[in-house]
């Protein structure tokens, strides 16, 4: 009878120090988590879970050029195949690199809720839906041309990549945020663009410094906006990896009916929840921390974001804007903490450091020269494959004859592959192709195609050859692509920089400088009747919905640029939007004479921004006459001036900015349209009545005047309107350049309301409504040729069109 013995015998007992035993078991696991969980990689910026997700989407078709396919499905396919660590993980880092206000450049293209800066969550995976946004999908460029190594999943089963190619330094742009085990990581992101021209200093100049460095990045680029205060924090963080970054909220003034000020705050810090904010202030007016609020309002919308706090009468609104800064989040600390998993070596496995600037950029570098190493490498062998299959078929075409005469004599394909193989010393691969190559493929110009094809295989393989072989065209080409990618996906910056000291404010508030207020874009509605009405800017202008006093115009502007307002008799007047109080659509406006003391006596015809951007003012009168006067003449302290001379009989019906290249469309009410080159008007005096635009009948009068930028037609399209309220859409191209003073040609009806080029126009009708006409819409402006009749009725009769748009 056979005894088992017990496992617990002295032979198998093995003594452990419990002390060495818990330390090596408590760096086993805290590795793992930092690793395998906590920390991103500073090659392609990310953690485990959110390159799985990449892959998993990337493996199953979702592209951005393809549908929209269920949260649900792609988490699933990680959780099977990757990272088996539960759905609740795996969907929050999927929803986090969809939010674009959280990730600079979302990495996922979302579908449905995802959740909002107010804190609310995303709505559950099975409603959901994704894919990559175009941006993620130059994190996976290569992936499939052996330019980075797989590994084994966890159950051994598929193979996942250790890292992504990354074609940009995702760990930078889209910063990181982690907490493992005793240690952490918080990266700010920043632009695209400007980490690109840091990388492509650093391919140049390997020995750039820091300050050199921040020249390119000189602050991170949050999604959220915001102002970053400059101070040492920003250098500090870039050179050793740790520093604190301070953000402060934009806000502008507005002043409503009555003369009560409000602060309008339309962009707040990165990671700021705006609900808990508005909660914090409204806790602060209660407990009278903070005086002369009286109301407190989210305003925001699918336009951009917009708080409301609505102030007392005689309130300083910079004065409480520096209250507030000091006791909410309106001003908060970023602390940078620059840690990311880097190897120390060539080859090495990585570990957690705490990197600098130069440090991450350097690591990047080093990892896309070691993909495009292999991508080349790859691309290379491929074709040299491909080249040794075509050398075999060349050499049975040149010898067809005999090779066709061996097969078949041949009991067996493997019998005259052999043969082939001795009598032509060929490789395997080369007799199997010959075997294989269709009837087709004999004809002389075939065979020509394969000859090409082979030379064309043979340069290929000689300038991969000298990019393996040369580092500095290798760097060369890694500069070239980093070019385009920033040409294909680089945009402005968000965040602007503030000089040390602006928007701060000590205990002692009298002492401390208030902040500085933001200039805020507007759109103002200028109506005939001299009122000015700046409205905080939607990306749709609303419409003026009273047609008693119709619109002469609506500018998109900032209330720090001046207007200069023309009225039919020629006289203009210079209006600092500054002075003007930004109000609601509801309310009517200002007026001239309440802010200069003096109206115009004649409708307002137009407004025109006097920006840096404006050459020229171009003036249009009834009788067809034109004039272009630079912008400098109607600069100065003078705030009422003559704009054009207008001859008796005529008036003025139009005043645009021109610019050197635009192209000029005049219309008469006789549905006549001529184009010409804004440069065929020499610059004259304001008080000149100017030279024949247009060939003008007795009894017509020029109604409408438009301004092509640059003269390029493609894409554009012209909006006729006709008096009956009908309307259609003509391609800018069916009105050739006829040159000045000509009679133009026909628009399709004979008697023209307005016709030109604009986003939209706002249409007074007799009914005493407002009808908006876009120019982006299918209907109910009927796109059709320029001679045929305008077909979509769009309104009643027409009163009056703004004489150069909307």
């Amino acid at each position: 009878m056979t005894v088992q013995r017990s496992l617990l015998d002295a032979d198998n007992i093995v003594e452990v120090d419990i002390a060495e035993r818990m330390e090596r078991s408590f760096l086993d696991y805290s590795m793992s988590v930092i690793v395998g969980r906590a920390l991103p990689d500073v090659r392609d910026g990310l953690k485990p879970v959110q390159r799985r997700i990449l892959f998993a989407m990337w493996e199953a078709g979702l592209r951005p050029e393809r549908p929209y396919r269920k949260c649900a499905s792609a988490v699933g396919d990680v959780m099977k195949k990757y990272h088996p660590h539960g759905d609740s993980s795996i969907y929050e880092a999927l929803v986090r690199m969809a939010q674009d206000f959280t990730t600079r450049e979302p990495l996922v293209d979302g579908h449905g809720n995802f959740g909002s800066i107010d804190g609310d969550a995303a709505a559950a995976m099975r409603y959901t839906e994704a894919r990559l946004s175009p941006i993620a999908m130059e994190l996976l460029a290569g992936i499939d041309e052996d330019t980075v190594d797989f590994a084994p999943n966890y159950d051994g089963y598929e193979q996942e990549p250790v890292v992504l190619p990354a074609r940009f330094p995702n760990l930078i742009v889209n910063g990181a945020s982690g907490i493992a085990v005793g240690m952490a990581t918080s990266i700010p992101p920043h632009n695209l663009g400007e980490v690109i021209d840091a990388c492509l200093l650093l391919i140049r100049k390997p020995e750039a410094g820091l300050e050199q460095l921040m020249r390119k990045v000189p602050a991170p680029d949050f999604p959220t906006g915001a102002r970053i205060v400059d101070t040492p924090g920003i250098r500090d963080a870039y050179l050793t990896g740790r520093g604190s970054i301070t953000m402060e909220a934009v806000a502008a003034t507005e002043t409503r009916a009555g003369g009560l000020p409000r602060i309008v705050i339309t962009e707040i810090p990165y990671l700021v929840n705006k609900a808990t904010l508005l909660a914090k202030v409204a806790e602060l007016v209660k407990d009278k921390k903070v005086a002369g609020i009286r109301d407190l309002r989210d305003e925001s919308s699918r336009d951009g974001m917009r708080v409301v706090i609505e102030l007392k009468r005689g309130e300083d609104p910079a004065r409480t804007l520096a209250r507030l800064y000091q006791l909410t989040e309106l001003r908060t600390n970023f602390n940078v903490n620059l840690v990311a998993l880097a190897p120390s070596r060539a080859g090495a496995a990585p570990q957690p450091r705490t990197l600098g600037l130069k440090d991450a950029l350097e690591h990047y570098l080093s990892h896309q020269r070691s993909v495009l190493t292999r991508r080349t490498t790859y691309r290379r062998d491929k074709a040299a494959e491909r080249a040794h299959i075509l050398e075999g078929l060349l050499i049975a075409l040149d010898h067809l004859d005999e090779v066709i005469a061996l097969i078949r004599g041949c009991q067996t394909p493997d019998e005259a592959r052999g043969e082939l193989i001795a009598r032509y010393e060929l490789s395997e691969r080369q007799a199997t192709a010959i075997l294989d190559m269709q009837l087709r493929r004999l004809a002389a110009l075939e065979r020509a195609k394969i000859a090409e094809e082979h030379r064309d295989l043979l340069a290929l393989i000689a300038e991969l050859d000298a990019i393996l072989a040369d580092a500095s065209k290798l760097d060369a080409l890694l500069a070239e692509e980093l070019k385009a990618l920033k040409a294909k996906h680089g945009n402005p910056r968000r965040s602007r920089i503030a000089g040390q000291g602006q928007g701060q404010a000590d205990d002692a508030l009298a002492d401390a400088a208030p902040p500085a207020l933001e200039a805020q874009a507007v759109t103002v509605y200028v109506t005939r009747g001299g009122y000015l009405k700046p409205v905080a800017e939607r990306r749709t202008p609303a419409a003026h919905n009273a047609p008693r006093d119709p619109l002469a115009a609506v500018v998109r502007a900032s209330t720090e640029d001046t207007l200069l307002l023309v009225d039919a008799d020629g006289n203009g007047w210079r209006i600092a939007l500054a002075d003007v109080p930004v109000t609601t659509m509801r309310q009517r406006g200002t007026t001239i004479a309440q802010l200069l003391g003096d109206g115009p006596q004649a409708d307002i015809i137009a407004a025109v921004p006097l920006r840096d951007d404006v050459e020229s003012v171009l003036t249009v009168s009834a009788g067809g006459l034109v004039k272009r006067s630079v912008r400098a003449e109607f600069e100065g302290r003078t705030r009422s001036l003559v704009a054009a001379g207008v001859r008796d009989g005529d008036a003025l019906v139009a005043a645009l900015a021109c610019n050197s290249g635009d192209h000029v469309l005049l219309a008469h009410d006789g549905g006549l349209v001529t184009r010409f080159a804004a440069e065929e008007v020499r610059p004259m005096g304001r008080s000149a009545a100017g030279v024949a635009g247009m060939k003008v009948g007795k009894g017509q009068a020029v109604v409408a005047a438009s301004v092509l930028p640059g003269g390029s037609d493609e894409g554009q399209a012209v909006i006729t309107l006709a008096a009956d309220g009908s309307a259609k859409r003509t391609p800018f191209h069916e009105y050739p350049v006829k040159g000045r003073g000509g009679k133009g040609v026909q628009t399709g009806t004979d008697r023209l309301a307005w016709c030109g080029v604009a986003a939209s126009l706002q249409v007074p009708t007799a009914a005493q409504e407002v009808v908006v006409l876009r120019a982006a819409e299918t209907k109910p402006a009927r796109r059709t040729g320029r001679a045929t009749a305008t077909l979509a009725a769009v309104a009643g009769p027409v009163t009056g069109v703004p004489g150069n748009g909307s």
